[in-house]
Formats: structure tokens, C-alpha cells, sequence
């Protein structure tokens, strides 16, 4: 069997031969997505708006071939040196397409691309501080950014109208009053850009209060006795109040205006002061009358 190797070798050959005959000579039409890349735009100048990032390529050739064509290697390169300001037109010819001559490119979509050009300006624009919306309902807030103004560059229809920009919504921390400093990305319009992009933002705020004044029923708190009154039976509570809280409309179920009676107190009149409970973030102004009488049979 050795001795006829030479055989072995010819049959395979001449099967490999046959495979590619027939292989090679069946021809498959296969779309291919094709990368768009722009080289070569001018100093000064800058596209318009989001360019189309992908053609749509028909490839006509051998089946094995066509098989093994990697879709991320093909790119079609744009050549943006003869671009000028205004809408320019590109046709994009076959050839453009970087194939072997084994393949035929027979349709692209789309077949030509128009590429809007302006001018790059640049002109300084002051920041506007943004805080997180509802915040400015609820605090007293002032502050001051540094840098207070910004350079800001891009297409000339967009920067020409650009009288500001501004920076991310600030939060604040969960104190009712304070002070603190942060950095803050400015925020500007695609293509735009901003230098610096980071400022510094320093902030002082503050919680809206309102003062509010409630009769509230004055509760017993016995342990053990019975017969126990009190005297006034409502008191009235003037305290200072979140904005915030007072919008919930939660807060009445919160206040508490009581006396503890000790189970050993001595029967007869007691004149004591009682306790209050706001909710929280409040700050009591005054509690009138400041004592009640208590009477335990």
C-alpha cells in the first residue's frame, strides 16, 4: 500500500480540484454592512448633524469566497478634503468598495450620502447653575461657579445662537441648611464642546419654612388610674415647618401634646407642664398655655 502513495496523493488533488470546479463556479448575491470612516476634513470645518455610520453592499462571486468575506473588516473611506461648507453630494462608485476583483459589487444603499459642512466657531459663554427639579420650591439657594464663564466650539449655526450652557443638576445633602463645594460637568448641545468641561460649583441653601399655629387636644397618659381630666383640654402649638412637609398634608397625625400621670400621684388638683412631639424637622416657637391643670380623683 506504501508503494502507491503517489496515487493516494493524485485522488485527493484531483478531488480538492473538483470541489473548488463546482464550488467556485456557483456565484451567490450576499449584503454585506459596510463602515463608513471620514479622513481628511479640513482645519476649521466640522460635519453636521450625525453622518450614517453604515452602507448596505451587495456582493456578487464564488460561494466559498463569499463565505469567507469578515463583514468588520470591509470600511469604505470617506474622502472629506474636498468638502466644502454647504450640503455636499458623494456618489460612491464600486470600486470604492475595498473587494478582491473575485467579487462584483452590484448595488449600494444608498448609492450616494450628503454630507451637510459648516464652519467650526468658538465664542465664551456664561454658566447657569441647575439644581434637581423641586429643590428650588423647598430652599433658599445662592452660590457662585468658578470658572463662571466657559469657551464653547462647534458647528456655526449651533454656537452662533448659544447665549449659555449649563451645568448637571446639583442635589443636595440631607442637612436642612449648610454649605458645600462640588465639581459639576457642563452640559452642552451635541457637537458642541465646552473647555473647561469641569467647573467648580460652590453652594450655600437653606429649607423654606413657614410658621404655623394648631389647637391640638392634650392627651392623658395613665398608667393604672382612672378619673383622671385635664384642664385646658386643647393647646395651642406655634412651630416652624418645612415647606415641604407641609405640602404632604400627613403632617396633623404627627403633633402630640400629652402629660404622663404617675400611678403614685396624690389625688387633687396638679398643675404640670406637658410634653409635645412635632415631626420631624420641625422647631417649636411656643406652647400656650405652657402648663394644664390636671385633676385625679
Amino acid at each position: 500500500m506504501n508503494s502507491h502513495w503517489h496515487y493516494r496523493a493524485l485522488a485527493l488533488l484531483l478531488a480538492l480540484l473538483s470541489w473548488y470546479l463546482v464550488i467556485g463556479r456557483e456565484r451567490v448575491d450576499t449584503w454585506f454592512q459596510v463602515k463608513i470612516e471620514t479622513a481628511g476634513l479640513a482645519d476649521g470645518l466640522v460635519l453636521r448633524g450625525v453622518p450614517r455610520e453604515y452602507l448596505d453592499v451587495l456582493v456578487h462571486g464564488p460561494k466559498g469566497l463569499v463565505r469567507k468575506i469578515e463583514p468588520g473588516a470591509l470600511v469604505y473611506t470617506l474622502d472629506a478634503r474636498k468638502l466644502v461648507p454647504g450640503l455636499n453630494t458623494i456618489v460612491i462608485e464600486p470600486d470604492a468598495i475595498p473587494l478582491s476583483k473575485l467579487f462584483e459589487v452590484t448595488e449600494i444603499r444608498p448609492s450616494k450620502l450628503e454630507i451637510a459642512v459648516e464652519r467650526r466657531i468658538s465664542k465664551t459663554v456664561p454658566v447657569r447653575m441647575v439644581f434637581r427639579e423641586g429643590l428650588k420650591r423647598d430652599y433658599k439657594l445662592s452660590g457662585h461657579l468658578e470658572p463662571a464663564q466657559v469657551t464653547v466650539s462647534g458647528p456655526e449655526s449651533l454656537v452662533r445662537e448659544m447665549t449659555d450652557v449649563s451645568i448637571q443638576a446639583l442635589g443636595l445633602p440631607d442637612d436642612s441648611s449648610g454649605q458645600f463645594e462640588t465639581l459639576a460637568n457642563v452640559v452642552s448641545p451635541d457637537q458642541v464642546e465646552a473647555s473647561p468641561r469641569v467647573v467648580k460649583a460652590q453652594v450655600a441653601y437653606q429649607l423654606n419654612t413657614r410658621e404655623v399655629a394648631v389647637d391640638v387636644p392634650v392627651r392623658i397618659v395613665s398608667h393604672e388610674r382612672t378619673g383622671v381630666s385635664v384642664s385646658p383640654e386643647v393647646v395651642m402649638l406655634r412651630f416652624k415647618a418645612p415647606l415641604s412637609l407641609l405640602r404632604e398634608g400627613a403632617w396633623r397625625g404627627l403633633l402630640d401634646a400629652f402629660v404622663e400621670i404617675d400611678s403614685k400621684a396624690a389625688p387633687g388638683r396638679h398643675e404640670v407642664t406637658y410634653r409635645v412631639t412635632l415631626p420631624q424637622g420641625c422647631e417649636l416657637i411656643q406652647a400656650r398655655p405652657e402648663k394644664v391643670a390636671v385633676l385625679i380623683k
